[in-house]
């Protein structure tokens, strides 16, 4: 069974490494996804002058004035990882990411359509072919975590040498051997973590009832809006978002979303602190589009299956741990790439080469 597991293992690593690579290396860029639009487009991130923040009010006002053909969707307050303010306008299919200056509340643009980071978001998700790749891209998730399975079973080298196999012993030869199986019993779980969190992203109604199974996953149903029987003044925004302060004073706001539809609700949600802390947890307050009246989200108790689907996200991405997460994940994900190489060589020195001798 060894021997077999061993077979599998070699020859499934041959058949996907290419994909291993391209996947995990496209995926470690985009941990920084944030920096390289920052580093790739300056002026868009870039605040003119120190200062107190725009209200909220000030910068939605700016952006509809900017493009009086589209409909705002939403804004977001600058967060501990992006600088300037944040907003979405629609028009038909088309969606633009606007970002405003935090001060000033002047638009400096829009992100480009074809720029590199989205080109690499595509790579990553999708493989360049759309709802296939993506399916291709699930399919290579599930042989990742085969060959993880299977490297586990092949590096496992007795009760009494596992110790000595956790790293790498130069000394004994085999060079590319020695560093693949050490390389790989490091980042096994990550790495299995990161295929178990992609499969969520691919196919997330078989993974959610996968979860239910385990632990109910309860729905959080946003409210809506009642919609009266006349055609009344809907509030102002400045109204809307002042009477949601009533409800979470002396916080900031860290994102206001526009109803959507004639029973969507007047979301605006708050934070702790500004700017707003990356990753952190908002308070909500919807309000009735029509009357501005408080409207309560009905939830369930939170679950563990909750607490799982709620991971997803900062798992994959690495959105936890701050810089130091970051840069942790940013490295785990330079294992496969490291791990396809390694294992190429140690197979062409113990397989290809003796044969061809």
């Amino acid at each position: 069974m060894r021997r077999l597991l061993f077979q599998v293992h070699l020859w499934l690593g041959v058949l996907v490494g290419l994909y291993v690579v391209v996947v995990c290396l496209s995926g470690a860029a985009l941990v920084f996804r944030i920096d390289l639009q920052r580093a790739l487009d300056p002026h868009l991130f870039t605040p003119g002058a120190a200062g107190p923040l725009a209200d909220p009010v000030a910068v939605m006002e700016s952006v509809s004035r900017a493009y009086p053909q589209h409909g705002l969707s939403g804004v977001e307050a600058p967060t501990t990882r992006r600088p300037v303010y944040l907003a979405y306008v629609t028009k038909g299919v088309e969606f633009r990411t606007v970002l405003i200056d935090p001060v000033s509340a002047v638009v400096l643009g829009d992100l480009p359509e074809r720029a590199v980071v989205r080109a690499l978001q595509d790579l990553h998700y999708n493989l360049l072919g759309g709802r296939t790749g993506r399916t291709i891209n699930g399919v290579g998730a599930l042989a990742i975590l085969v060959l993880c399975a299977t490297g586990l079973v092949v590096w496992w080298p007795g009760r009494r040498g596992w110790r000595r196999a956790l790293v790498a012993d130069f000394s004994r030869g085999r060079l590319a051997w020695q560093l693949h199986r050490a390389v790989g019993i490091w980042s096994v779980a990550v790495i299995a973590l990161a295929a178990i969190t992609g499969l969520a992203f691919i196919f997330p109604p078989a993974f959610r009832a996968l979860v239910h199974r385990a632990s109910a996953v309860t729905v959080t149903r946003p409210p809506q809006s009642a919609v009266p029987a006349d055609s009344p003044l809907r509030p102002s925004w400045p109204t809307m978002i002042e009477r949601a302060r009533q409800y979470v004073p002396r916080q900031p706001v860290a994102r206001v979303v526009l109803p959507f539809g004639e029973r969507g609700a007047f979301l605006v949600q708050f934070a702790d602190r500004s700017p707003t802390p990356a990753g952190s947890e908002l308070r909500s307050i919807y309000l009735d589009q029509y009357s501005g009246d408080q409207l309560a989200a009905t939830a369930a108790s939170r679950t563990w299956g909750d607490a799982v689907m709620a991971a997803m996200t900062p798992l994959h991405v690495g959105g936890l741990g701050g810089w130091a997460g970051r840069w942790a994940w940013f490295l785990f994900g330079l294992a496969p790439a490291l791990l396809f190489i390694t294992g190429a060589i140690a197979w062409w020195q113990r397989v290809v080469r003796p044969r061809r001798s």
